[in-house]
């Protein structure tokens, strides 16, 4: 069924909003806000016929926190945006589905990550599917299937193979890696016409957090000291977190460092990428790299305005790992293996930025912006090939060439927008 929305753009994780419905009793859809929840949801109910109801308005809202029965009476699929705006909707919504079980009937959406909220986390156990809804990819913005060429390397047997392959993944040549970087992936700011209206919307969008989705999600007394811990979070991205040195240069102390990066986290604004250990429970006592959800974002709170600022930044690097972050963990989750993205530093020095872990193996990727490579750009995923190449038949280095190159028997080199934009 065609449904009337001409300025949609496809998602890709729509498909698998769509398994989840026909499966789970409730299927929550969480991301940051402006990803496009919203209008996926809508799009969806208006396939489904779905009523749709939104804690955004404050007469529904109040409804919820009074007698949110009247949500769904009567009502075979109902849509609710925004429930994590009314956590204790949540109980009722539990008593209502075991008494009615039917697949799909409740679409929640939220602007929280409600696996991370204490206060939901087992309100639905057992009952519900979670789908995380990204910010948009290269391929979505270029209204291609994304993910193709991350299955293909989990598959590909040799680095011979994959070259043999190289021109099914055509590069996106019309877009500079500084420019991708900037602009980032929130359905919204991409519409906006100049760099300027994209700050003043970035500019918004953070008040907007600060003012009202944070103070829905925790009580923070001090709003500047917290946005100085962002901003000073956002500057580390793609280190090792360090709570105590975080707080330090906040001047806070260090249990709210913790408890504010959670909130950062919960809200969806930021990820942790976990360490790579053969053994789990050393994965648990190992620190995580954090990064933020979106690269545009991220360079309005490191106070990066336009694109032309990024070039000869000491950010670039760190800024264009997160945008390859945003598009790996978007096409790992489309994947039905569920592969993990971790990253692998040993106690020597040697590190690769993410490895993609399925289970029966590796993939190794190192991320880097030089046009060349040399030898030293190979240091990481070589010692990893070295300590994992049972379960690892190829590694691979995204960079900012234009060709796909074999600069050594197991690596393969990869122009980065053939990877985000496939």
């Amino acid at each position: 069924m065609m449904v009337d929305y001409p300025d949609y753009v496809p998602r890709l994780q729509a498909a698998k909003l769509r398994s989840a419905l026909a499966t789970m009793r409730v299927v929550v859809l969480t991301g940051a806000r402006q990803t496009g929840k919203t209008t996926l949801a809508q799009v969806l109910g208006r396939e489904e016929d779905r009523a749709f109801s939104t804690l955004d308005r404050p007469e529904t809202l109040e409804v919820a926190q009074r007698d949110p029965e009247i949500l769904w009476e009567g009502l075979d699929r109902v849509t609710i945006d925004e429930v994590q705006r009314c956590p204790q909707l949540l109980d009722t919504l539990k008593i209502e589905v075991d008494r009615n079980p039917a697949k799909g009937r409740f679409l929640l959406t939220g602007s929280a990550n409600l696996l991370l909220m204490e206060s939901v986390s087992d309100s639905l156990a057992g009952r519900a599917g979670y789908i995380s809804l990204p910010p948009f990819t290269l391929a979505e913005r270029r209204e291609v299937q994304g993910g193709r060429l991350l299955r293909f390397l989990l598959e590909a047997p040799n680095t011979a193979s994959v070259l043999t392959r190289s021109a099914e993944f055509p590069s996106a040549v019309s877009l500079s890696m500084t420019r991708a970087i900037f602009e980032g992936g929130f359905p919204e700011a991409l519409q906006l016409e100049s760099d300027q209206a994209r700050n003043v919307w970035r500019e918004g969008y953070v008040a907007t957090y600060l003012e009202r989705d944070l103070r829905n999600l925790s009580a923070v007394a001090d709003l500047p000291d917290f946005l100085r811990l962002v901003r000073l979070a956002v500057l580390r991205s793609g280190q090792l977190v360090n709570f105590d040195g975080l707080a330090r240069d906040a001047g806070l102390a260090s249990s709210t460092a913790r408890r504010w990066l959670n909130l950062l986290e919960v809200s969806c604004l930021a990820v942790t990428v976990p360490a790579y250990a053969v053994s789990r429970s050393k994965r648990l006592i190992k620190s995580p790299k954090l990064y933020a959800t979106d690269s545009g974002l991220a360079c309005h709170l490191s106070g990066i305005t336009d694109p032309a600022t990024l070039v000869g930044s000491p950010q670039i690097g760190p800024l264009f790992e997160t945008y390859v972050l945003q598009h790996l963990l978007a096409y790992a989750d489309l994947l039905p293996a569920n592969p993990a993205v971790l990253y692998w530093r040993t106690v020597r020095g040697d590190e690769v930025d993410f490895v993609v872990e399925t289970p029966t193996r590796l993939l190794p990727i190192e991320v880097k912006t030089s046009r060349s490579l040399g030898k030293r750009d190979l240091r990481g995923v070589t010692a990893f090939l070295k300590e994992y190449g049972e379960t690892t038949p190829i590694a691979v280095v995204l960079y900012g060439g234009r060709e796909w190159l074999r600069p050594a028997h197991d690596v393969v080199a990869i122009p980065w927008s053939a990877f985000v934009g496939n």
